[in-house]
């Protein structure tokens, strides 16, 4: 994706201008390209005037192991094993500026605190996280967070479905995996309306400014607190993450195989 040529300020100390030549002449030598989002694909068009035509969308797939329904017994194992409460919220991802986890910690500033659901963060942690704790000490927010600590890949798919809510309030991404993982494992997802999260969250999953505390606040608590909604979005976010099946991911993938092998 092209992200370094929008938030150029996120990548201090990387050689831009040279992962910038190299991926036009990449471009420029390809038969052809396969973007993972829409989004990636006006960027490659805006940025380095592709011409459209060169240029196919295929999305990504999502590991199958989100999509298998776990026991509440394995559920509750896991969450015993990393020490989770019952009902939390979750974001998985790179604990980073472009990913804006701080606006979700702030988001809770806006619920009251008897309703406050506590928000399990699992990822690498960076320079950025301090921050996110600095943030949460001084606005009393800090128990209401929770980082355990070496989730195995294993264990991902158990915490998933345990959550209320999947937040991800990225500044901006070239598509976002996690989002499919969590719409796979029957969680609602509230998400940025920005660059291709749209694409992966689909059409009934809650979109927000990235940067607006006040409206992911206002999701998770309507999310959490209309029933009919909440069913809505697990439901119809189940099934239009359907079209990220590894089979339907290989078929495009394939055909556009020999449809390019046919020209030669």
């Amino acid at each position: 994706d092209l992200i370094y040529r929008h938030f150029p300020d996120l990548f201090p100390g990387e050689r831009l201008n040279f992962i910038d030549q190299q991926l036009r002449k990449a471009c420029a030598i390809s038969d052809h390209i396969v973007a993972i989002s829409q989004s990636t694909k006006s960027d490659l068009i805006k940025f380095f005037s592709i011409a459209p035509s060169k240029i196919s969308v295929i999305y990504p797939a999502c590991d199958r192991r989100y999509r298998i329904q776990l026991p509440t017994s394995r559920q509750e194992k896991i969450k015993n094993k990393y020490q989770l409460p019952d009902r939390y919220l979750l974001y998985v991802g790179s604990i980073t500026q472009r990913k804006n986890l701080l606006t979700i910690v702030k988001a809770m500033k806006f619920i009251p605190t008897k309703e406050r659901i506590p928000l399990v963060v699992i990822g690498q942690q960076t320079p950025y996280t301090h921050s996110v704790l600095t943030y949460a000490e001084q606005n009393g927010l800090s128990e209401f967070l929770i980082f355990p600590k070496n989730v195995t890949t294993q264990d991902l798919p158990a915490i998933y479905q345990g959550s209320r809510i999947f937040l991800y309030t990225s500044l901006y991404e070239g598509f976002g995996i996690p989002v499919l993982e969590a719409l796979a494992s029957g969680v609602p997802v509230i998400t940025s309306n920005t660059s291709a999260l749209p694409e992966a969250a689909g059409p009934d999953s809650h979109l927000i400014e990235p940067l607006s505390a006040e409206q992911t606040a206002d999701s998770i608590m309507q999310i959490t607190w209309e029933r009919n909604l909440r069913e809505e979005m697990i439901n119809n976010g189940y099934l239009y993450c359907q079209q990220f099946e590894n089979s339907e991911v290989t078929k495009l993938i394939f055909s556009l195989y020999n449809t390019l092998l046919s020209r030669e």
